[in-house]
């Protein structure tokens, strides 16, 4: 099924929304990246006047979708701002679902494209490259701010921050053929050892995570969502997707 559960959001947006095909997640990709000047007839405009189909008006498998998002795809299963924060039901991965020619647009279409974006910022102690489009670097350093305000009464917690699993890598997802959002900057993995990956697991399917619920709500705060919501879980991986949020 398609549409999962229809996500409805109101307040101004910067851009135009034209046709019964745009609807309110387009007006969520319009007031989140300001690449995008509208939607109009069932097309994406760019401000640089390109544009890409919205929606091509297909009702797709899960399966499907993840190999061949279209835009209005992306927002197939809502985001649970609120939680669960374990256990997501079957095939429930909201913000897995992606569009891969959207994000090459945004932040480059190759390794050399991406690269003229990037920047370094200190993350604990460490140096990562993280891209500067949409401001990922301004909203990581603000996590950042907020995760040692945290760590002041949870000290223990700063395990699961550092050293940190990756930032930028242009690759693909493991045992796929789609590109990864590190691929373009845009995603942060913290401490590989205290995560969990759903293709680690032995033998049948079972829900793993370790990353403290405080953790994730400052990540959101700030337009990342968090892989520990998907039912296909990654929960080391923190993604930059203020439109699902």
């Amino acid at each position: 099924m398609k549409r999962l559960i229809p996500i409805l959001v109101s307040g101004l947006f910067a851009g135009t929304l034209l046709h019964a095909k745009c609807d309110d997640n387009a007006k969520r990709l319009i007031e989140a990246y300001p690449q995008i000047k509208a939607c109009q007839h069932n097309k994406i405009i760019w401000q640089d006047g390109s544009s890409m189909p919205y929606d091509d008006g297909k009702r797709e498998t899960f399966d499907k979708i993840l190999k061949q998002a279209d835009i209005e795809d992306m927002f197939a299963d809502s985001y649970p701002i609120k939680g669960p924060y374990s256990h997501p039901r079957k095939n429930y991965d909201p913000g897995r679902y992606r569009n891969e020619r959207f994000f090459r647009k945004m932040y480059g279409g190759s390794a050399p494209a991406v690269k003229k974006h990037l920047t370094t910022i200190h993350w604990f102690g460490q140096q990562v490259r993280v891209t500067t489009v949409n401001h990922v670097h301004r909203h990581l350093q603000a996590v950042q701010k907020d995760l040692k305000k945290l760590l002041k009464t949870h000290p223990g917690y700063k395990k699961y921050l550092s050293p940190i699993g990756g930032t930028f890598k242009w690759r693909k997802i493991a045992g796929t053929q789609r590109l990864s959002v590190h691929s373009f900057g845009a995603a942060i993995d913290t401490h590989v050892k205290y995560s969990a990956y759903w293709r680690w697991n032995k033998g049948s399917y079972r829900y793993r995570n370790q990353i403290p619920k405080a953790i994730v709500k400052i990540f959101e705060k700030h337009g990342f969502i968090w892989g520990g919501k998907w039912y296909h879980y990654d929960t080391m991986h923190f993604e930059y997707r203020p439109e699902l949020l």
